[in-house]
């Protein structure tokens, strides 16, 4: 918007600078303690996502080993047996006034006898595979949770580069250009203001003589 050439909108249009400045400022320091915590959270993402592929192969092996001893229906039963809903903690954290997600850590390990069958009637190799599952599904929550935040970081991250760039490259720009136009028509002004004040006190000055 372009500021009127007067003192007044000299004055709104640096209070309009000072201000953008102070946003491009803050919009940046937000900006750099999102990419912090991003890169924080990389290297647990990435060791949780190996964590993940090792425990889904144990899973599978033992799984390939239990029904190879049992068969597929007696193992089959036996998921049937200890089927169950699995409850999260959803948890907000705050880095820099931003609410990310996360889930509360939980082991979903169970014991032998609280999966819903008599342990000695299926055996150590169903019992071993279905704990192997259990440690899949337990990392496998703490690793989505990770991801979800740096989804949500990284979304973030792009939003504030995109005001602090507008700001950068249009915003204040365009106000210091304006202020300057402002600054600069003021000056001429005053120095038109001075030129016809002398002017007319050198006409009365031959006048009176």
């Amino acid at each position: 918007m372009s500021l009127p050439r007067t003192r007044m909108g000299l004055i709104t249009g640096r209070a309009r600078l000072a201000l953008a400045r102070q946003g491009q400022a803050l919009l940046e320091r937000k900006r750099d303690a999102l990419l912090r915590e991003l890169y924080r959270e990389v290297p647990t993402v990435f060791a949780a996502g190996e964590e993940l592929a090792a425990a889904a192969d144990a899973a599978r092996m033992a799984l390939d080993e239990a029904r190879v001893r049992h068969g597929f229906e007696p193992v089959a039963a036996a998921a049937a047996a200890s089927r169950r809903d699995v409850d999260v903690a959803l948890l907000t954290t705050s880095v820099m006034g931003l609410p990310v997600p996360a889930v509360e850590p939980r082991n979903l390990v169970r014991s032998a006898d609280s999966r819903g069958r008599d342990p000695l009637l299926t055996g150590p190799v169903i019992e071993l595979a279905a704990q192997r599952f259990e440690q899949e599904i337990t990392v496998a929550i703490r690793l989505a949770t990770v991801e979800a935040r740096i989804r949500r970081l990284a979304r973030e991250i792009r939003r504030t580069n995109s005001r602090v760039n507008a700001l950068r490259t249009r915003i204040v720009p365009g106000l210091v250009a304006e202020t300057r136009a402002t600054a600069f028509s003021l000056e001429q002004r005053e120095r038109e203001d001075r030129y016809r004040f002398k002017r007319v006190k050198s006409l009365r000055v031959a006048h009176r003589a």
